[in-house]
């Protein structure tokens, strides 16, 4: 049996590791939002805040929000045909080693999502990444229906949404999770109450019964059919530009140029619906113009950044930015649940407990502060190392040695 071993730093596309610690960052400023309290307040409360915060977010729903989850996914499907071409041509079983992959990619991300904090989207990767192998031998053309109608699916959902918000599946989890609540205990507390409490088992309750209901608000907002349909982006992008970067002819096409003016316009109608009604999904008509101008913007925009990124990489600018950003991105897995215990020791009852103390305006200062820290942490490492101490794990859990013959 042919025996694969990781890809070594020699081998690795230096781009698409300055990209991923690039997507990392933004990842970061969209978590933010929430680690420091944004679903504690109504939306009146949003709409009240001070000028300044209410810069921040608007900036933040307008460039960040959607657009970097989505670069990551588009990478996790250019991730997928890098290392289905690595097997092929090996002559490898792929696809037993990709189901093991992903199972163990689920159970990190269960473990962070219960154990750290329930915004969790590795399990979500997991579990959408096991579809990916019956769409590795299919047609450029196929692919691209499917990626039209899974992006399409999210706002058919919203609108049935719309048409019957009151069915009681819909709130079948919430539910489920108050009831859990109450049984506990805790029903008289708030989010805030137990997310800042100065008991830690308080802190991990509440972050245990805030992760019961995402998989309904997955369905809700069609996440689950968006977020294969970027992996499909990813699969599609690999076949035509992985030759390209690795002959360095990487050229940007006009159509580039228009997605990127589409992603801005279409989400700065959403940053201006958001600022105005103070929430991110609203089952009204307006709420429908929301979803519509997310979606539409969010993957146009994040393709636009990703195309304008590499033809900036091609070019051969701004190199040292490029190798900087690619420490962080060589150790993603780990940067990015590293960011997140950070965030929940200063905002969580585990720690200084900053929930609504901290402005929003002050949410640019906190993530420059936390990737300066991820840079040192990989910078260090590795010097010392080939991988991440999370990718490692992940590796020896996934690649079997070779058998002896």
């Amino acid at each position: 049996m042919t025996n694969i071993k990781p890809t070594t730093g020699s081998e690795r596309l230096q781009v698409l590791d300055a990209l991923r610690g690039f997507a990392l960052f933004g990842i970061l400023l969209a978590n933010l939002y929430s680690f420091i309290g944004y679903n504690t307040y109504s939306p009146e409360e949003i709409i009240a805040l001070p000028i300044l915060d209410r810069l921040v977010l608007f900036f933040i729903d307008w460039f960040i929000e959607g657009k970097f989850y989505g670069i990551f996914s588009i990478l996790f499907g250019v991730g997928f045909a890098l290392q289905a071409t690595r097997f092929r041509s090996a002559e490898a079983n792929f696809s037993n080693f990709w189901l093991r992959r992903m199972i163990v990619l689920i159970g990190i991300g269960l473990l962070h999502m219960y154990l750290v904090w329930n915004g969790d989207i590795l399990t979500l990767y997991g579990v959408l990444g096991l579809l990916l192998p019956l769409f590795m031998n299919v047609s450029n053309q196929t692919l691209f229906r499917w990626i039209m109608a899974l992006l399409l699916i999210p706002l058919l959902i919203h609108g049935l949404l719309y048409l019957n918000p009151e069915a009681a599946f819909w709130g079948s989890m919430s539910r489920f999770s108050a009831d859990l609540k109450m049984q506990l205990g805790f029903a008289d507390l708030s989010l805030l109450e137990m997310r800042t409490s100065d008991a830690p088992l308080e802190v991990f309750y509440i972050n245990a019964l805030s992760a019961i209901p995402r998989p309904m608000s997955y369905l809700m907002s069609g996440r689950y059919f968006h977020v294969l349909g970027l992996f499909l982006i990813g699969l599609l992008l690999a076949r035509h530009w992985l030759p390209k970067i690795r002959n360095n002819t990487v050229s940007v096409p006009s159509v580039a140029v228009w997605l990127g003016v589409v992603g801005l316009v279409c989400s700065l109608g959403y940053a201006l619906i958001k600022g105005a009604i103070g929430t991110p999904f609203a089952l009204t008509e307006i709420g429908y113009v929301q979803a519509i101008v997310y979606h539409v913007g969010s993957t146009s925009l994040a393709l636009g950044i990703a195309m304008l990124f590499l033809s900036t990489w091609a070019s051969g600018r701004a190199q040292f930015i490029f190798r900087n950003l690619a420490l962080l991105g060589r150790m993603a897995l780990t940067n990015y649940i590293f960011q997140n215990i950070i965030a929940v020791f200063l905002f969580f009852g585990y720690g200084f407990a900053l929930m609504r103390k901290v402005p929003f305006a002050y949410l640019p200062l906190f993530a420059f502060g936390i990737i300066l820290v991820q840079w040192v942490f990989s910078s260090a490492w590795l010097s010392r190392f080939k991988q991440g101490p999370l990718e490692s794990a992940w590796r020896k859990l996934t690649y079997r040695p070779a058998k002896s013959e």
